[in-house]
């Protein structure tokens, strides 16, 4: 513990009361009778002190800074001056009590200024990490999405850097905090235009980029995309702002997936990213699917880019599910993170993304197609193509997920292995059993397993319900049953599922025990089971 008169003095030294020399010789003095982890006596100092000299030591160094940039010297300066006020803050900085305070972060801005013009790789590392310790509170994300122009200078600074990859980190860590912002605390319209503002820019500097700043903005991007949903996307003012991210990101993935050997590294990379975009924005990524007739179709770059796209992501599917099902089953767990089972999930990583792609664009082309008057020349050739390849990923899809069940895992078991994993090849099956009966009678075991799912797991139930339930009514729609005639028939215990004679693509799922049971949990309905359980409880 530091000496109480030691610090009595040091806090003197740098009160309001002190002259400028005194103050520097405070600050001087500080880090000799206080240790960097006394948060106590650094709070108390703190909390003592004039920040406002603090800020006067940081104008001076963007003063010299921009004085050296005018008269084009040859080689960067030392600048003692703001050396000092950085290691100071980074001291402070480092204990979140400290960091919350607004007499901290009233610095902001000006230590985003800092960070834009420093050159000198010390300085700024020492910035950037003052800033990311400070986006850590909720404040500090307020001030940068009600004035973007902090963080957009930083955006534009990449741009001209020759190793961007400190601020690329930096940029990493902080759009990712403003999207999770916005989507816990999105309802202020003008944070996020703040926000879409970031992304544009980002979005932008990831289009006109050609060096390594390119590829090192694509798990940006990604990372500041994930936390979004299309929920968070509903806000008034952003329609636009959406339409140019998508329009940016998705044709500079595009050429990171065309590219060779050089960049096949970032490849993986670039599908995470698209697959985003598809999950946020389907209308703008596969809006070249809108020309209609066999010739614009053929000659839209934009279709040939999504049909790139989404033939890429099943053969990616097919191959993560080869990775994993080529694994042994699970021998014994040795430690919770490093199971042969958990290993074996691994391998599969890419599956959940290429499943989101699949997904989004079979909902938006039903979407579409249905919008599609009956004069319209439909590309069927086109269509039908991604199809094929798509019921291939389908057909392995279902044949991993019995598989794993084989394996000998219960269906909570499975879905606490990876959630994100299953639902999104839930996802994905959902809107492809909706669309085609031929896959039906091989996805049957799937629907107990998503029986089990939806009824037992209060986290992703919902999830799972929500992308089944079409599947129900499309197969009794290939049945000629009525819905609402069949969820009466559920609810009065009176089954009454026969198919119509002669129809070719009836659904086999229509008038087994499997598909009544997830019929009454896809409804919410209690099955005959459970009003069983339940008279025998009473």
């Amino acid at each position: 513990m530091a000496n109480r008169e030691q610090i009595e003095r040091c806090a003197g030294l740098l009160s309001s009361r002190s002259t400028d020399d005194e103050k520097l010789a405070g600050l001087l003095l500080m880090p000799r009778v206080v240790d960097a982890k006394d948060r106590e006596s650094l709070e108390y100092i703190f909390d003592s002190m004039d920040t406002k000299f603090i800020e006067r030591l940081m104008r001076t160094g963007i003063k010299q800074i921009e004085t050296q940039n005018n008269t084009e010297a040859t080689a960067a300066t030392e600048l003692p001056i703001l050396d000092i006020a950085l290691s100071v803050i980074n001291v402070f900085s480092s204990h979140s009590t400290i960091a919350t305070k607004p007499k901290m972060q009233d610095r902001i801005p000006t230590l985003f200024k800092v960070a834009t013009l420093v050159e000198q790789p010390d300085a700024l590392a020492e910035a950037m990490q003052i800033l990311c310790r400070l986006l850590a509170t909720d404040t500090a994300v307020q001030t940068v999405l009600e004035k973007p122009d902090t963080l957009l200078r930083i955006i534009d600074s990449a741009r001209s850097q020759v190793e961007p990859l400190e601020t690329t980190r930096f940029l990493d860590l902080a759009l990712n905090r403003c999207s999770c912002y916005i989507h816990e605390n999105g309802s202020d319209p003008s944070r996020v235009k703040g926000w879409a503002e970031l992304l544009t820019s980002t979005a932008n500097a990831f289009a006109s980029s050609v060096g390594m700043l390119k590829f090192e903005l694509i798990p940006v991007l990604a990372n500041a995309l994930e936390p979004i949903d299309r929920a968070d996307m509903d806000v008034v003012g952003i329609a636009d702002a959406s339409k140019d991210i998508a329009s940016s990101i998705g044709s500079s993935c595009i050429w990171v997936l065309r590219q060779k050997s050089e960049t096949t590294q970032y490849a993986d990379q670039a599908l995470v990213l698209y697959s985003h975009l598809v999950r946020l924005w389907p209308e703008h990524v596969f809006s070249g699917n809108r020309a209609v007739t066999a010739s614009q179709s053929q000659n839209s770059q934009q279709n040939k880019d999504s049909e790139l796209i989404l033939r890429l992501a099943c053969i990616e599917a097919q191959a993560a599910i080869d990775a994993m099902m080529i694994c042994p089953p699970d021998s014994g767990v040795v430690d919770a993170e490093n199971s042969a089972e958990a290993v074996r999930l691994a391998r599969g990583w890419k599956l959940p993304f290429c499943a989101e792609i699949i997904a989004g664009w079979l909902e938006w082309i039903a979407s579409w197609l249905d919008e599609q008057p009956e004069s319209a020349d439909i590309d069927e050739g086109a269509i039908y193509g991604i199809m094929s390849e798509i019921h291939k990923a389908a057909q392995v899809v279902v044949g991993f997920l019995v598989d794993w069940k084989d394996r000998g895992y219960s269906e909570q078991e499975i879905i606490d292995a990876s959630p994100e994993l299953v639902v999104s090849t839930v996802h994905m099956l959902g809107q492809w059993l909706a669309t085609d009966p031929k896959l039906h009678q091989a996805a049957l075991p799937v629907l107990a397993m998503c029986t089990s799912w939806i009824k037992l797991d209060t986290v992703h139930g919902a999830a799972v319900k929500e992308f089944m339930r079409p599947c129900v009514s499309y197969a009794l729609e290939t049945c000629g049953i009525d819905e609402a005639q069949f969820i009466a028939d559920l609810e009065s215990r009176e089954l009454r599922h026969d198919r119509k004679p002669a129809h070719e693509f009836a659904s086999p799922w229509v008038g087994t025990v499997d598909f009544d049971d997830f019929s009454y949990a896809v409804y919410g309905l209690q099955s005959d089971e459970e009003v069983l359980r339940a008279r025998q409880a009473m």
